[in-house]
């Protein structure tokens, strides 16, 4: 059996260059017969497929009724052909089933929302940005206004709660207010457990945060992500539109940019569902929206550590200096989004630019000068200790000098 492209070639041959076919054949390494029958054909027949008989046929109309009048399984099915004398394997009928099943599409509601109502809120990775000496994974952190869809947005190199707790005031501020509830995923920044069946149980720093801002924090059911569907949209819209082609030397000037964009493209255009731009339509919803807090919130988390032998603490992956005397002993560190504060008993002894680099040293000068005045006060008293140690008379040698 020759292929399409041969069949191709011998009408070619005939028709525009005028060769018999015993000359064709030469070119096409055939048989003058195997052109010949060619020729005489109107069009390309390829090899049939030769039909082998299941054990299934008889009972293929059975299943499609079947599945028609009701959802059944694979195995409830495979139950039902045995009652009717059907000898052959479940994996047959399995196979069958996923090729015939009626798809049932979903359907949803359009949902709608009051100004000030809610706000959606989600994150998005997108790829990586240098970050000092190494490369962090760069996220996306978007929440949008669910009446005016205004969108606001920001890059983070961590999805971890401080990042979460402020970007969510960040947001706030620029739309002028709060919304009096935010819609979140499961994420583990806001959702401690979320079970199918049961209480929604929230993490308690975040319950503190909405508390103090004055929201009340949504989740979504698990595995329903079109139940926050604005954000979700919102995300693929900057991947599409503001990400696609570019590329940043650092999160500076990535976030300049998106902020750029968002001013003067997100946020100014004509919504495809409002049919508003949504500028427009937050200076509406402002009214609605509760005010900010009088004392911005602590977006801050705390964890123990303990002071190594070289007056260094760690955290994510770098280490941050404290003064000499602290060496060994336990602390509690606070790292906010831009910077690390260390605290002992209650009190501030360390306060750094936090790093997000790996494996760097993060030094106060003053902790090291410090740590020189201890080691100098410490080689004068061991100078004398050597001294007195070297023979009995040293003790009244020193004296006398």
């Amino acid at each position: 059996m020759i292929s399409r492209e041969i069949y191709h070639w011998i009408h070619f041959y005939h028709r525009h260059e005028k060769l018999s076919p015993f000359q064709i054949g030469r070119k096409l390494n055939l048989s003058e017969s195997t052109v010949r029958r060619h020729l005489t054909a109107d069009e390309y027949n390829g090899r049939k497929k030769r039909q082998v008989k299941s054990v299934l046929d008889d009972y293929k109309d059975l299943i499609k009724r079947l599945l028609a009048s009701h959802p059944y399984s694979a195995e409830q099915i495979y139950q039902r052909l045995k009652e009717n004398g059907y000898t052959g394997s479940y994996s047959t009928v399995k196979r069958y089933v996923c090729q015939v099943r009626p798809v049932m599409p979903k359907a949803f509601f359009s949902l709608h929302f009051a100004p000030g109502e809610a706000a959606q809120v989600d994150f998005g990775s997108c790829g990586t940005i240098p970050c000092g000496n190494t490369k962090r994974r760069l996220s996306v952190f978007v929440m949008v206004l669910c009446y005016s869809r205004y969108l606001y947005a920001e890059f983070i190199p961590r999805e971890r709660k401080e990042h979460f707790l402020q970007c969510h005031y960040n947001a706030f501020r620029e739309f002028g207010g709060v919304v009096d509830r935010v819609i979140v995923d499961n994420c583990k920044c806001a959702v401690a457990k979320n079970p199918r069946y049961g209480e929604t149980v929230y993490n308690a720093s975040y319950l503190d945060f909405a508390s103090v801002c004055g929201f009340k924090p949504d989740a979504c059911n698990p595995g329903n992500p079109h139940e926050k569907g604005i954000v979700e949209n919102a995300v693929k819209y900057i991947k599409r539109n503001f990400l696609t082609g570019r590329d940043f030397p650092s999160l500076e000037v990535a976030n300049s940019a998106l902020h750029l964009w968002r001013r003067e493209i997100a946020n100014v255009r004509v919504h495809s569902v409002t049919v508003r731009a949504p500028t427009e339509m937050l200076a509406e919803e402002r009214e609605n929206l509760q005010e900010l807090p009088a004392h911005a919130p602590e977006c801050a988390v705390a964890k123990p550590c303990r002071v190594d032998s070289r007056c260094r603490v760690w955290f994510d992956s770098n280490s941050y200096s404290v003064p000499s005397r602290y060496a060994s002993q336990p602390l509690i560190i606070k790292a906010r989004v831009d910077e690390v504060i260390i605290y002992h008993n209650e009190s501030m002894i360390a306060r750094h630019r936090r790093c997000y680099g790996s494996k760097m040293e993060i030094i106060d000068p003053d902790h090291r000068k410090e740590l020189k005045a201890v080691r100098r006060k410490a080689n004068k008293q061991n100078l004398v200790r050597d001294f007195l140690n070297i023979d009995s008379i040293a003790s009244e040698f020193l004296e006398q000098l």
